[in-house]
């Protein structure tokens, strides 16, 4: 027997993987009923952006079209068409990203960076975006040679895009380089808290192999292929030229076997294999970090750690003597801990209550915490709304979409004062603890409010300040007047400012290249330092006489407590210095502005040729797919014509934003009917017709969800032996409503699923369209994943289902099933067995799964496109049982056991392989088999 839509359906999938790992379309988040899409075309960009945001579209256009005439000669090269750009203002935190499929397209997000980690560094925050984002388009872009004729044949397909298929240190290395000007003084080269994360790699183990930046997975430090990759084009400009860089890009832009041919091209220009030149990059690194290193470690004043994991940058609060602090290690469940001395047993965590996505948290004299957390909306936006919480309250939410991300209590304890980013501009908010909320003060420039502080006596707030052209300096603001004054004026980035109950600001600050806490008397000027690290002080918070603050190490934050004395004093005035930045562009450029349509830019833009031989049929085809510019709309269109039986296989499908989806799919498959005569064969043919609307309802922070779905199948033989009657063939039309709850999270360092719950209801009918069934079914599943100590988890699930006696019924056996489907599952696995092991219109199925990670290889095989993530272990027994009405079957039962690999192609995919073996008990049905199981993540 041959299968051939099992293959193809293979060949299908396998493609979609590839094309969304390259072009994956996030679409902008729903409209709102205000939003009304506009385009405005440049020269070499449209821009598309709700009409609200004009002003500010018109200034993108006008840093892009700078950056594209600073960028191209650099490059050699710029996309034949103009690059489809968007604003978007549907996230609380700063980012974006670039990709050249279908084509060259931008995502902006209109949120500036507020906290240190390089973003911060920049001129101007949206100046130094669109750079960033474009140098990625005009590097992935570049062509040459036999890769542009191919995209003169077959469009823009991705095998004809070399620099796609380069490790991610070099594409984000490259921007990052790009994107910094050393003799102005901006970029994440040019920041201090770059040269910290690569001071602390140096200082630990001499700095990564290649090897290990190739790829870039869950290791520290969090963002490793845009630091080393950052620094190694740096290295390669200082040894080589930037002429030689120019040149090795020009080079490998004609390589159309594009993996294993980077060394090649690597000796060529360079005269050294990618492996030499990191070695000699390595050493370079060495000789520039060493000095500094050795120096402060000479003179290192630091506090006492506290008994916790290093990892990201917490959340901390204090109160008297009690210090919060929010713990996510990334292998247990978020929770916001209070530390206390214990008697004898000194600094002792006692956890309060779980939390997720918290950006900010702040106590109260009466000791009631306002959070602010970041929330992921199904619409697609992620917005930051406050919660209050005490012991004996518990949770109560007290905004709507009110998007503040940082909150500070007012001395009276009944009010909050919080800031936000909407429109690009920054704003500070008046909340009452009922959530009536209105708005203190807004920006009207390019003025970006960092993190603040509200005074003991509730007249004034000091925050981290960046005015335009000029960098990160602490400003008062008198709440009565609303009017700023400026406490300093340095080059320093000096931010997390908190106030000290004798009015005296503590605060971070980078006066000598590292970041470390000082003390500001406002009324003199003179400022204290209290600490000198090797790495870098962050986040103090007065802790009762004592200082709690985070030390950047090697391993990530760690929490400290300093007792603190002045190591130096100094007045403010002393470091005076300003920026004086040019500003971001002259004038602005001119555009032509219009209502957006998707229309152009929906159309395909590459063919991918297909093809099928085997001893049945003979087939070719193409695939393509698109989305346009918004990402409203998605599909993707494979069709293989069978010149042996004169048919067509075909699939398609189409999404609207994350709501509606359509997939259709016709195949044919071929059974041997082994008689030995020409021509014994049958020829099924299979339409298969899928449509989902999620999200009709959403609820409990849109992890609750209402679905409607249409499932039609319909099957016929299409070909039979001569005078063998083929049938009228069958139709299987549900149409079904189904509820879902979904709050499971991912860890870092926990194979699978870290927590949480997944469940649904779902409700489907054979009545409500033409069928060859009839009648209803009921299923029902839960899945709950509990989170074990350290990096072992523990997950149960129970499934169930019922159909009329004129519906199709379940099945049950087997290692692949449709369990991950929502509506028309009606196949179930259960390793051990074969499939169909049992059939009937009611079954049940019980699962027992315990996952335990084994270690981190990560690490990748030279420049090839192979590598090693994590290695897991699990060992699972299930319980399964169908059965017709009036019938008793014995359940059927099995026990495994799998190795999971995270398998890395091509540097950025990762591809977990499960090898397992499963055990089946049942005396007649069961057997052992071996699997290889696979999926996808990105």
């Amino acid at each position: 027997m041959m299968n051939r839509v099992s293959a193809h359906r293979a060949l299908l999938f396998l493609l979609l993987i590839i094309l969304s790992r390259q072009a994956l379309a996030i679409p902008a988040a729903w409209d709102r009923s205000d939003t009304d899409w506009q385009t405005r075309t440049s020269a070499h960009f449209e821009l598309h952006y709700p009409a609200r945001y004009d002003q500010m579209a018109r200034h993108a256009l006008s840093i892009a079209e700078r950056v594209h005439a600073e960028l191209v000669p650099f490059f050699q090269q710029q996309p034949d068409e103009r690059t489809q750009m968007v604003l978007v203002d549907d996230y609380d935190y700063s980012n974006g990203w670039a990709t050249p499929f279908p084509f060259a397209q931008i995502r902006l997000f209109a949120s500036p960076p507020e906290d240190v980690g390089g973003l911060e560094h920049m001129d101007e925050w949206l100046h130094g975006l669109i750079r960033h984002e474009y140098v990625h388009i005009l590097h992935m872009n570049m062509s040459r040679g036999v890769t542009r004729s191919g995209r003169n044949v077959f469009g823009r397909l991705f095998w004809l895009f070399p620099h796609v298929f380069t490790p991610s240190m070099f594409t984000e290395g490259l921007a990052v380089y790009l994107e910094t000007n050393r003799k102005l003084g901006y970029g994440r080269l040019d920041s201090n808290s770059y040269a910290m994360r690569m001071r602390m790699e140096l200082d630990s183990h001499q700095g990564d192999d290649l090897n290990q930046v190739v790829v870039p997975l869950r290791d520290w430090p969090r963002g490793k292929h845009y630091l080393y990759g950052a620094y190694f084009w740096q290295y390669l400009a200082d040894t080589y030229g930037e002429a030689s860089m120019s040149r090795y890009l020009n080079q490998y832009s004609s390589q159309l076997i594009p993996y294993v041919m980077q060394n090649r091209v690597a000796r060529k220009v360079f005269g050294k294999s990618f492996p030499a030149l990191w070695n000699d990059y390595r050493q370079w690194l060495l000789a520039g970090f060493t000095p500094q290193i050795e120096q402060l470690k000479a003179h290192d004043v630091a506090g006492v750690a506290l008994p916790v994991l290093p990892g990201d940058q917490q959340i901390t609060t204090v109160q008297n003597d009690t210090l919060l602090q929010v713990i996510d290690n990334g292998e247990d469940r978020a929770e916001i801990s209070r530390w206390q001395v214990a008697a004898g047993e000194g600094w002792q965590a006692q956890a309060l209550t779980p939390v997720k996505g918290v950006s900010d948290v702040d106590i109260a004299a009466d000791g009631t915490l306002a959070v602010s957390r970041l929330i992921h909306h199904a619409s697609g936006r992620d917005l930051n709304d406050v919660f209050l919480w005490s012991e004996s309250a518990g949770w109560k939410r007290i905004s709507k979409d009110l998007r503040l991300r940082k909150v500070r209590w007012l001395p009276d304890a009944r009010q909050l004062i919080g800031s936000r980013k909407v429109h690009g501009l920054s704003e500070l908010w008046l909340l009452q603890r009922d959530g009536d909320a209105r708005m203190l003060w807004q920006s009207t420039d390019t003025t970006v409010l960092g993190s603040f502080d509200v005074a003991p006596d509730g007249q004034s707030l000091v925050a981290s300040v960046k005015r335009p052209q000029q960098g990160w300096n602490l400003e008062k603001l008198d709440l009565g007047t609303l009017r700023w004054q400026a406490l300093t004026d340095t080059r320093a980035i000096e931010h997390q400012p908190e106030f000290l109950p004798d009015g005296r600001i503590l605060y971070s600050a980078d006066y000598d290249g590292v970041f470390n806490l000082y003390v500001l008397q406002p009324a003199t000027g003179m400022v204290e330092q209290w600490t000198q690290v090797l790495g870098g002080a962050f986040q103090p918070r007065w802790l009762n006489g004592q200082v709690a603050y985070q030390d950047y190490t090697s391993e990530g934050y760690q929490l400290k407590v300093l007792n603190p004395r002045a190591l130096t004093s100094f007045s403010i005035a002393s470091r005076q210095g300003r920026y004086d930045y040019p500003p971001s562009v002259s004038e602005t450029v001119p555009s032509e502005r219009s209502d957006y349509s998707p229309w152009p830019t929906l159309m395909p833009r590459y063919w991918l040729p297909l093809f099928s031989f085997d001893d049945y049929s003979s087939a070719l085809g193409l695939a393509t797919s698109g989305n346009d510019a918004v990402g409203r709309h998605t599909y993707s269109i494979a069709a293989l014509w069978d010149f042996n039986q004169d048919w067509a296989d075909v699939s398609a499908t189409y999404l609207y934003d994350t709501r509606w989806s359509l997939l259709w799919n016709r195949s044919h498959s071929y059974t041997d009917l082994n008689t030995g005569l020409d021509d014994d064969y049958y020829a099924k043919r299979e339409d298969l017709l899928i449509a989902r609307r999620d999200h009709v309802v959403d609820a409990l922070e849109d992890q609750l969800q209402l679905h409607l779905g249409l499932v039609a199948d319909h099957e016929k033989i299409e070909r039979a032996p001569a005078g063998i009657d083929r049938g009228e063939g069958f139709e299987e039309t549900l149409a079904g409503v189904a509820l879902s709850f979904d709050n499971r999270e991912l860890y870092r360092n926990v194979p699978g699923i870290g927590w949480g719950t997944y469940a649904d209801l779902v409700y489907e009918s054979n009545d409500v369209l033409n069928s060859d069934y009839n009648g209803d079914q009921w299923q029902a599943r839960v899945n709950h994943t509990f989170d074990l100590p350290g990096r072992n988890t523990l997950s149960f699930g129970v499934a169930g289902g019922v159909a009329d006696r004129g519906a199709e019924p379940f099945s049950i056996g087997g290692q692949n099933g449709e369990d991950a489907l929502l509506f028309g599952r009606d196949q179930f696995a259960l390793p051990g067995y074969e499939d169909n092991a049992q059939i009937g219109h009611k079954y049940y199925s019980g699962m027992l799964r315990l996952d335990r990670w084994l270690t981190r290889v990560e690490r990748n095989w030279g420049m090839m496109p192979l590598g090693l993530g994590d290695i897991s272990m699990g060992v699972w027994a299930q319980t399964a049982n169908a059965w017709f009405r009036g019938q008793h079957r014995p359940q059927l039962s099995a026990v495994g056991a799998e190795l999971g690999v995270d398998v890395v192609l091509g540097y950025n995919l990762v591809l977990p392989v499960a090898l397992g073996v499963a055990h089946g008990l049942d005396d007649d049905l069961g057997e052992t088999k071996g699997y290889l199981r696979t999926a996808v993540l990105f």
